[in-house]
């Protein structure tokens, strides 16, 4: 095909962009918010744009070829004509078909860029015909979305709301929870086959410095007594803070085992006896006047 006419490589790029002109529908509309809705529409409006300037580029490119081809055609036949009226060897011809045959030959040129019109002039004609299939479709589109929208709006007048589902596998009710949020959680989880065992947590000793630190000892509270420490003991056991070493060494003994025992084995106890008081003898009636007496005398 001669170059500057609608060939095959011009048609098989805007049948690849057409092919890309489509947008499918949600079941669901409601369940994904207004924003899903309201950008599915913008994009079917800028598809059918674009469908819009495809169709009229293709159809005045086909305007434009159809004018060129009547004009390569009348050309040629003016061409022709000549040739049979003036040319020796063409009307040399036997038959009227020679005399074609020849004229053609010599107007070579000419009958090509006839033919090449008329291939690009098809050419625009099918592809023009793609361009309105195409925007059918996409204004078919945007009627449904139309409906979708007006639909939207009965159900909730009948009580509905917007919900927030995202595209993905999970199916909850709209309005319930944020899908994002919840596909996030799951692929946090997914990894989680049974229970997180938490390991104890092990007390690491400070590291000791060159220069000797005096160390801080923690004074028992005054006034404590046995039963609160055996509490606390208990308390600490069960509790996991302490373990058998260390109770043995709050618990040690302050005797040793042979005093034990020999306290064991003591049958009687030595204990200091008693001196009775020695009573004062009673007074007699001589020793009181005696007493008496003397008191007189002073």
């Amino acid at each position: 095909m001669s170059k500057g006419f609608f060939g095959q490589k011009e048609a098989d790029i805007i049948f690849n962009e057409l092919g890309s002109l489509d947008l499918d529908l949600d079941e669901d509309p409601l369940a994904y918010g207004p924003k899903r809705l309201n950008n599915k529409i913008a994009q079917v409006r800028g598809m059918l744009s674009r469908c819009e300037r495809v169709f009229l580029d293709v159809a005045q490119q086909l305007h434009r070829m159809r004018r060129q081809l009547k004009v390569g055609t009348l050309n040629l036949e003016l061409a022709k004509k000549h040739l049979f009226a003036t040319d020796p060897e063409t009307r040399a011809g036997r038959s009227v078909a020679d005399r074609e045959a020849i004229a053609s030959g010599k107007l070579h040129d000419e009958v090509m860029k006839v033919h090449d019109l008329e291939m690009a002039t098809e050419s625009l004609t099918a592809v023009l015909l793609v361009v309105k299939a195409k925007r059918a479709d996409l204004k078919d589109i945007e009627s449904r979305l139309r409906d979708q929208h007006r639909l939207c709006g009965e159900e909730i007048g009948l009580g509905a709301r917007w919900g927030s589902k995202a595209i993905g596998d999970f199916d909850l009710k709209p309005g319930i929870a944020d899908q994002a949020q919840i596909t996030g959680m799951k692929d946090m989880l997914d990894g989680v086959d049974a229970e997180i065992n938490l390991g104890s947590i092990e007390e690491t000793e400070p590291e000791e410095t060159e220069e000797t630190e005096e160390t801080v000892e923690v004074e028992e509270v005054a006034g404590e007594n046995e039963a609160d420490t055996i509490t606390n003991l208990i308390n600490d056991i069960e509790a996991g803070v302490i373990g058998v070493e260390e109770i043995e060494k709050q618990l040690a003994p302050t005797v040793s085992k042979d005093e034990t025992d020999a306290f064991l084995n003591m049958s009687i106890v030595d204990t200091p006896k008693k001196t009775p008081a020695k009573a004062n003898p009673p007074l007699n009636d001589d020793g009181i006047e005696s007493i008496l007496a003397t008191f007189e005398k002073e």
